[in-house]
């Protein structure tokens, strides 16, 4: 398996955040500033109870961006749907479609055949061509991921099949914006808001006795931030990885699901501050909202 797939390139990125209508978190989301102070959002509560079970992908190739981006948009839908908005859940997303069109229809192939995405063009990706369930389209049966199905879709020269394009986007994202601080991570989810962190920093395989893994080593990695807790005696971010269930062991709280990790609230500042990790939003831009309820209590 390959673990990784994270590409560091800052002016790519900054060309793609320059193409985007609401380009940063901290200026189109302004109205919800500090919102998560103090607060608890457990956003993956609400994905729970859409599913029999917490999906907790497993990645073969160096696909993480579109995982990382693909649990994001599935933890948008559920959380929309809780919230009584019209919204369809079909399926989990497609993180082979993420995958081609992050890298092809919008990174134009420059990456060749290796593996490897951006977060700034998957969230490019997933607003201005959308995304698919998993589920059958034609003689295409996306139920199951398929690594070298994204490898292939993926390729310098492919991209997402033209027969399917059309269907992708009648489902997209409304909003995707750079978001670069704990607290900016923060507001974000506690308004409903999943954010998919690119860095570089990597993790012990061991939580402690509060659930967080401490960090260590370098991942050029793709992950989902899809829980906060401001209110806990350790400040800090939920993060969902795409490795399995197993990956990591040691105590859990929250009911979190298994192969997640809490982040400490100065490593996911630090993560966020390289500039390539972005939040989703079923709105054009980010209303506040009470969710507590939602994501909290069920």
């Amino acid at each position: 398996m390959s673990q990784f797939g994270w590409v560091d390139l800052p002016e790519e990125v900054e060309a793609a955040v320059a193409r985007m209508p609401l380009p940063f978190f901290a200026s189109a989301a302004s109205a919800i500033q500090d919102s998560g102070k103090g607060k608890v959002s457990l956003l993956y509560k609400a994905l729970s109870l859409l599913l029999p079970s917490f999906p907790v992908h497993e990645q073969t190739i160096g696909d993480c961006v579109s995982h990382g981006f693909g649990l994001c948009v599935d933890v948008l839908k559920a959380v929309e749907i809780a919230a009584g908005e019209k919204e369809d859940f079909h399926a989990e997303t497609a993180t082979e479609a993420i995958y081609a069109l992050s890298r092809v229809e919008v990174g134009g192939g420059r990456l060749g055949n290796e593996d490897g995405s951006l977060g700034a063009w998957a969230a490019d990706a997933v607003v201005k061509y959308g995304t698919l369930a998993r589920q059958k389209y034609g003689t295409f049966d996306l139920t199951r991921y398929d690594g070298n199905r994204a490898k292939a879709w993926g390729a310098a020269r492919a991209g997402l099949p033209n027969e399917l394009e059309p269907i992708a986007k009648e489902h997209p994202v409304k909003t995707a914006s750079m978001v670069q601080s704990y607290e900016e991570a923060r507001d974000a989810i506690a308004n409903g808001y999943p954010v998919a962190v690119c860095s570089m920093q990597g993790f012990t395989q061991t939580r402690d006795q509060d659930g967080f893994a401490k960090p260590s080593g370098t991942w050029p990695h793709c992950m989902a931030f899809i829980g906060m807790d401001d209110e806990y005696k350790r400040p800090g971010l939920l993060c969902m990885n795409s490795w399995g269930p197993s990956w990591i062991t040691g105590p859990k709280r929250n009911e979190q699901p298994d192969g997640s990790f809490w982040v400490d609230a100065a490593v996911a500042d630090r993560m966020l501050k390289q500039r390539d990790s972005f939040s989703l939003s079923g709105f054009v831009g980010y209303p506040k909202r009470d969710i507590t309820d939602i994501v909290w209590l069920v």
